[in-house]
């Protein structure tokens, strides 16, 4: 059961910093990453994961719900990115 209790936490936690950068940019056009990392005390990393879980959490929800961590969903998301940008190559 701590398993599925994880899962919500990193998800949860990905979609309400979204949702909060996205109405601060929306109040400042000078509003920055760093200022959402600043003003929620984490990391600009962090912030920067939890924006690029939540922004493919919009287009494939069942993707992304499907792994129980923030680390195998970023590990997906970064493969899928990776084989976007070889096949623009081509």
């Amino acid at each position: 059961m701590k398993e599925a209790a994880s899962k919500i936490e990193w998800l949860e936690r990905a979609k309400e910093t979204y949702k909060f950068h996205s109405r601060k940019k929306k109040e400042s056009s000078k509003w920055r990453l760093q200022d959402s990392a600043k003003a929620l005390h984490r990391s600009s990393g962090s912030i920067c994961e939890d924006l690029k879980i939540a922004s493919w959490f919009k287009t494939h929800p069942d993707k992304i719900e499907r792994f129980d961590y923030a680390r195998d969903a970023l590990e997906f998301i970064r493969k899928k990115e990776s084989e976007m940008s070889v096949d623009e190559l081509e």
